[in-house]
């Protein structure tokens, strides 16, 4: 793309180098300067060129924030060591191409000493702002100058220069308090000679733009205006001949919580809510879609009974496997077509209604591009594919037969490719069933093994939801209320069965409000990782997302993550204090988070003995050869779930392998 830019004609358009300073005002969040500092520099170990140079503190707090980089994993120089770097930045004036893009260790040992193995930024402590002192350049490397400033103005000074000599028109930062410091902003943004002012926003990522301010435009290729002899100062376009000058506040975008319209819930409600489909929707012909087992067993006769008392006309497929697939959905689709419902009506466990709501799409939108629907994506409301517009043709109904999927009121569905054997998940709030009955009649039979492994399957969808980077006070009451019931409620119900009908009840309950939680929150690699264990072992989905779970978790909680995930709300690693919430919420008590973490994960295995969850994968006669063979492709695999963006701790494929290596052996 530079090269792009140079060669463009005359005049190019050209881009400029980058030496942003970032100013720390004694207004500014600490913990959200340095660690959105240290989130930005360790992107690509500096190699992106709107990344921070140089620290510029503050009196007042310059302590205070050394002493947080230090915290979060960041090394400080010693004199002597700010001496060998300085010979390492430049070499004959020239920035030393060994050390670009390499990671601070790498660095550290090519000046001659050694730092420990997860130091993210070698940061030294000098004083001269001149182009002759090293650390004042531009270095592309996980380099960082800190500087001591008695004031604003005087931090306004050294920032200035700083530009001037190395990164004029591309890029400054500021770190401040936005809502009462309006007039320090405006100084600083009128003094900085840099297209792009950076307000409380990792520089690397808010250069880019897009992801911490929605009105920058993206781009990776930042041209520095004519203030840095460049014709554009971001995208093409009649404008950039001028110099226009962005200031991007950090902003978090409209949150979201969404639910079906309506979500009725007792045991023996099924055919009291039925009667709306006559008596305020005036509904005729109702699809009702489920599995040959719950057919067989009389399942679905609770549904069609009513539906003939009140007179409407109905129909039953009943040929979705556990796994279901592309042509099952398909051939319900094209019974639906026939048949032409009013009202939808999915039965049975999550993969009843997955498969129903793909045929409810299917039915809806014959000539839907099934592969743009299930295309990735980083952010739900920013889909590069439109959903189209459901219930137009049928209203949809969700109706759960086990605890623990919680697909009754989430947007997601999971369908399988019976040609590859490739599961495709589909989300998109339009997938949202438009009601849900959670009637705990129908999971009064549940064998133990259905029990164990839905009802963990709906605790692990509470922790993640709970530990997500997209969590909300909306989604954590949810989640915490179904953990506090799953705790209390599954050894019941999994030991007594039906002669426990409160039991029943109240998981029904947990599992839908998990279900809620995840829905808007999102999960984690706990279910990355499950979802691709299940694939190629062929063990119940909720069986493997409780192998992983304790190991997630221990891996979640380090408070010094060499990555952590990127969403605006989430400011800093805190899943750590997270999981000590959800410890507090059973009454567990610890002399810190650590003690607390340990003490959950106790809890943890001591409800999956009470039902019949083994602790570690090899437990399960998974062949030890079979499990490393698939290794590396899982991981992998993982790693490219869906799931995965929402993990408040970014992981690299070799942390998932080491994790499914754990959770094999039961480390």
């Amino acid at each position: 793309m530079v090269k792009a830019a140079y060669s463009s004609g005359k005049p190019a358009i050209g881009v400029g180098a980058g030496n942003t300073p970032a100013v720390i005002d004694d207004t500014a969040n600490i913990v959200l300067a340095v660690n959105s500092i240290i989130h930005s520099k360790t992107f690509d170990n500096g190699m992106i060129c709107a990344s921070e140079q140089s620290v510029i503190v503050l009196d007042k707090i310059y302590n205070d924030v050394k002493a947080e980089f230090a915290k979060r994993g960041c090394y400080i120089l010693n004199q002597d060591e700010v001496e060998k770097v300085r010979k390492t930045i430049l070499i004959d004036g020239v920035l030393n191409s060994k050390i670009v893009g390499q990671k601070a260790i790498t660095v550290a040992n090519l000046a001659g000493f050694e730092v420990p193995e997860n130091t993210k930024i070698l940061i030294g402590e000098v004083q001269s702002v001149d182009i002759s002192e090293e650390f004042a350049h531009e270095k592309l490397s996980p380099v960082l100058a800190m500087y001591w400033a008695k004031d604003f103005d005087d931090a306004i000074s050294k920032a200035s220069r700083l530009v001037e000599d190395g990164g004029i028109g591309h890029t400054s930062s500021l770190y401040i308090n936005a809502h009462t410091e309006k007039e320090k902003i405006e100084k600083f943004y009128n003094s900085m000679r840099t297209c792009r002012v950076l307000i409380n926003t990792p520089s690397s990522h808010g250069g880019i733009g897009d992801l911490y301010n929605f009105k920058l435009t993206p781009s990776l290729t930042l041209g520095c205006g004519t203030l840095g002899g460049n014709s554009v100062s971001e995208n093409v376009g009649m404008k950039h001949l001028l110099n226009i000058k962005v200031v991007a506040e950090r902003r978090n975008n409209m949150l979201w919580f969404k639910v079906p319209e309506k979500i009725y819930i007792k045991r023996g409600c099924l055919p009291v809510a039925l009667e709306e489909l006559k008596y305020v929707m005036n509904r005729k012909k109702v699809f009702i879609v489920t599995d040959t087992f719950l057919f067989e067993n009389g399942y679905t006769k609770t549904v069609t009974d009513k539906l003939n008392e009140m007179g409407i006309e109905h129909t039953t497929f009943s040929n979705v496997a556990p796994d279901p697939n592309l042509k099952c959905a398909k051939e319900g689709a094209k019974l639906m077509q026939e048949f032409k419902p009013d009202c939808i009506i999915a039965l049975g466990g999550g993969s009843a209604m997955d498969a129903a709501k793909v045929m409810w799409v299917l039915y809806e939108h014959p000539d839907v591009d099934f592969f743009d629907m299930a295309m990735r994506f980083m952010d739900i409301r920013k889909r590069i594919y439109t959903f189209p517009k459901m219930g137009e043709k049928a209203y949809f109904i969700a109706v759960p037969t086990s605890a623990g999927t919680g697909s009754e009121v989430t947007p997601f569905a999971v369908i399988t490719d019976e040609n590859t054997g490739v599961k495709y998940p589909l989300a998109d709030y339009e997938l949202l069933p438009n009601m849900a009955i959670v009637d705990s009649d129908l999971m009064m039979n549940a064998p133990k093994g259905l029990t164990s492994a839905s009802g963990v399957d709906a605790l692990v969808h509470s922790i993640e939801a709970y530990a997500s980077m997209m969590a909300t006070e909306f989604t954590d009451s949810m989640a915490i209320k179904a953990i506090q019931l799953i705790f209390e409620y599954l050894p019941r119900a999994y030991e007594k069965g039906a002669e426990d009908p409160e039991a029943r009840e109240k998981m029904a309950h947990a599992a839908t409000l998990a279900g809620m939680a995840f829905a808007n929150s999102f999960l984690g690699i706990a279910h990355s990782m499950g979802h691709k264990l299940g694939a190629f072992h062929h063990l119940p989905h909720g069986v493997t997302v409780s192998l992983v779970l304790n190991q997630v978790m221990k891996y979640n909680s380090v408070e010094i993550p060499e990555k952590m995930g990127t969403f605006p709300q989430y400011e800093y690693p805190h899943t750590l204090r997270r999981y000590a919430e959800i410890a507090e919420a059973l009454g567990i008590n610890g002399a810190d988070d650590n003690e607390k973490l340990e003490k959950l994960l106790e809890k943890i295995n001591q409800l999956k003995d009470s039902i019949g969850i083994k602790h570690s994968i090899k437990d399960y006669g998974i062949e030890e050869k079979a499990f490393l063979d698939s290794i590396d492709e899982m991981s992998e695999q993982a790693f490219d779930d869906q799931c995965t963006g929402a993990n408040p701790r970014y992981p690299l494929i070799s942390d998932i392998k080491e994790i499914y290596l754990k959770s094999y052996y039961g480390a």
